[in-house]
């Protein structure tokens, strides 16, 4: 998107605010604002880049009912290569209290509902809940997508999602939710899923332990998309232990021939490699060692099958470390971590030291260096060296700045340096008393 339609896109949702604050007597303006950029040599290019970003979240509250309305948006200027794009991630008005018991969103928003994942929709949401053992959910709305993780341009952006969920209140430290989920693109349906999500946790049993788990199933397909079990404990007051696993299949291609055309499949960048489900489990424990020690661990494995060939993928991640609390008292942190990775694609292995530190109120230091040793599957293998020194500090109340320093060392950056700031200003107005409040970031 071209540099003044990006400025105008972000200065209609800024005027769309302040004119909804200001025409219907709204209470309160509140809001973050931060700036990020940074100075780089290009990744692609070679040249010298110069990105700047600025994320706005604006929320206007206190109005009829307790109506708000949020808005969160990006705005990017590179001005080394000249290019730049806006993202509109939300833009919602929430009615929650003018019909009793019936709480109302529109616009854009993050829709999370079920365990299909977290989508940014145009769309429309009513939650149900009147006091009654159960409360009910119905949405649907058409996705928005903008980092290529989730999509491309080959992909066509026309898609509809809908559906609902029945949830039971807490009941016995038991919560259960049970709904369903559509998905349709270029009116092709790709997904009728049920889904359920649970958790309960045992109080009366030794370590508080929690079982939690979700599944979705698609009747149409008849294909199990999606679950994930697992729990945690505490053993003792200083011993936490959490394991849980994790399966996913988009489609089913044992019983129907894949499908050539990407938009009929439901994770078009997934079954390009795939062949199979993936399937991981994770496994976690961290124990407080004294009042200013602790010690934790983290294991993950996936597992899948190529799609090129017969080969099978199987990956191991683990990491351990440990967090020092020097003063006792959280303003100052090291964090000292060993990870390893182990997979048919080829090894790593590294370390990682962090320390930061807010022992003066008006001031930070953060620094972190990292070096990682990798030997790919086609021979290749090298060291890659990372460095980072940051100082921060309070403007006034609610602004703060920070400028870093940044060094890498690799394969492909044989003497890389890249500088880099962020300033952040967090405030809430008082539209009715002309207050202005700020809060430290």
């Amino acid at each position: 998107m071209s540099r003044s339609r990006s400025w105008t896109a972000l200065l209609c949702v800024y005027t769309a605010t302040l004119l909804l604050a200001g025409s219907v007597r709204a209470q309160e303006l509140s809001g973050n604002l931060a700036l990020l950029g940074q100075v780089r040599d290009g990744d692609q290019t070679r040249r010298t880049e110069v990105p700047v970003d600025l994320y706005s979240n604006l929320s206007v509250t206190g109005l009829r009912h307790g109506t708000r309305f949020d808005s969160f948006a990006r705005l990017e200027q590179d001005f080394g290569i000249d290019q730049g794009a806006s993202d509109f991630y939300e833009g919602a008005l929430r009615v929650p209290g003018a019909i009793p018991g019936i709480d109302m969103t529109v616009g854009r928003q993050f829709l999370s509902e079920g365990p299909t994942g977290v989508y940014v929709a145009d769309a429309g949401k009513v939650r149900i809940d009147r006091g009654w053992p159960v409360s009910f959910t119905l949405f649907g709305g058409a996705p928005r997508y903008f980092e290529p993780t989730y999509s491309t341009n080959i992909i066509s952006q026309e898609e509809a999602i809908w559906g609902g969920s029945v949830r039971v209140a807490q009941w016995k430290s038991t919560q259960l939710s049970l709904g369903y989920f559509g998905q349709a693109r270029e009116d092709h349906v790709l997904r009728h899923l049920v889904t359920s999500t649970a958790s309960r946790v045992f109080t009366e049993l030794p370590g508080v332990p929690r079982f939690y788990g979700s599944m979705a199933y698609d009747v149409d397909h008849w294909n199990f998309d999606e679950g994930t079990g697992g729990f945690d404990v505490f053993w003792t007051p200083r011993l936490k232990f959490n394991v849980e696993g994790t399966y996913y299949k988009p489609q089913d291609h044992e019983h129907t021939v894949p499908n050539s055309n990407l938009n009929r499949r439901e994770d078009a960048l997934f079954e390009v490699f795939a062949a199979s489900a993936l399937t991981q489990w994770r496994a976690g424990i961290s124990h407080t060692l004294t009042a200013t020690l602790s010690h934790f661990v983290d294991y993950s494995f996936q597992h899948y099958d190529h799609i090129e060939s017969t080969q099978i993928e199987n990956s191991h991640i683990a990491s351990s470390g440990l967090v020092w609390l020097p003063g006792g008292d959280g303003l100052e942190t090291v964090r000292v971590q060993y990870y390893v990775i182990s997979s048919d694609a080829g090894n790593v292995n590294g370390g990682k030291i962090s320390y930061q530190s807010r022992v003066y109120q008006d001031l930070w230091l953060r620094s972190m260096f990292d070096a990682t040793g990798y030997d790919k599957e086609r021979n290749q293998s090298g060291t890659a060296l990372s460095g980072l020194l940051g100082v921060g500090f309070v403007i006034l109340p609610g602004l703060t700045s920070e400028v870093n320093f940044e060094g890498i060392h690799n394969n492909r950056f044989a003497e890389e340096f890249r500088f880099g700031f962020f300033i952040t200003y967090n405030f809430r107005h008082s539209l009715k008393r002309g207050e202005q409040k700020g809060a430290a970031s």
